[in-house]
């Protein structure tokens, strides 16, 4: 019996050393990219201390100010609409605090990632492939036609289809958020792409 005991204590805490080694190497390769994106955009890091013995990581974060405009990376304490998909949130400054405007992906998942949509219309760009893809809703719809040129659209549509996106006006912010997390160059460098789309399209916004 003392035996048996033996067995199910030792095979607990290799279950548990081999949880925590996972945990650390994941941690370490989020907080890794966040250091290069917070050095190439010259952004404040936040990386918070670990807890019960490094079994509980919050995630980093990274805040400052970019092209003129307050930006931040964040990833909400909870999941998206109280489920269990985590998405890494960026939300850069927008002078324009009367537009409000959601785009997310048509279908089911678009409307967990609706946020203020306040029964509007669906608003339709006249693009077919676009409207197939994107559910946007808006405050000021009319004013869309002559934000977006084909270039944006085209560009909102892939990137929010390939990588389970959505974006938000509202506020005086402009958010863009997607699920998972920051661990690869990939992600990175994409984000970093994202935000100069962004702050190019919350200039436009702004004329």
């Amino acid at each position: 019996m003392g035996t048996e005991i033996a067995f199910v204590i030792a095979l607990a805490v290799a279950v548990a050393a081999i949880f925590w080694l996972i945990l650390k190497n994941a941690s370490e390769k989020i907080v890794a990219q966040y250091r290069l994106l917070a050095n190439e955009l010259s952004l404040e890091l936040d990386i918070p201390e670990t807890k019960m013995l490094g079994f509980m990581r919050s995630e980093p974060s990274a805040y400052g100010s970019y092209r003129e405009r307050e930006l931040s990376f964040s990833v909400p304490g909870k999941g998206l609409q109280n489920t269990r998909q985590i998405e890494t949130v960026l939300k850069i400054e927008l002078g324009d605090k009367e537009l409000k405007a959601q785009f997310t992906g048509a279908g089911l998942l678009g409307k967990f990632k609706q946020r203020d949509s306040g029964g509007q219309a669906r608003w339709k760009s006249g693009q077919a492939d676009f409207d197939a893809t994107i559910d946007v809703r808006s405050n000021q719809a009319e004013r869309l036609k002559t934000l977006l040129d084909e270039k944006a659209l085209n560009w909102i549509a892939s990137t929010l289809k390939k990588n389970k996106g959505s974006i938000y006006f509202g506020n005086g912010t402009l958010v863009y958020t997607e699920l998972g997390l920051i661990s690869n160059e990939t992600t990175r460098k994409r984000f970093k792409q994202i935000v100069e789309f962004l702050c190019d399209l919350a200039e436009t916004v702004e004329k």
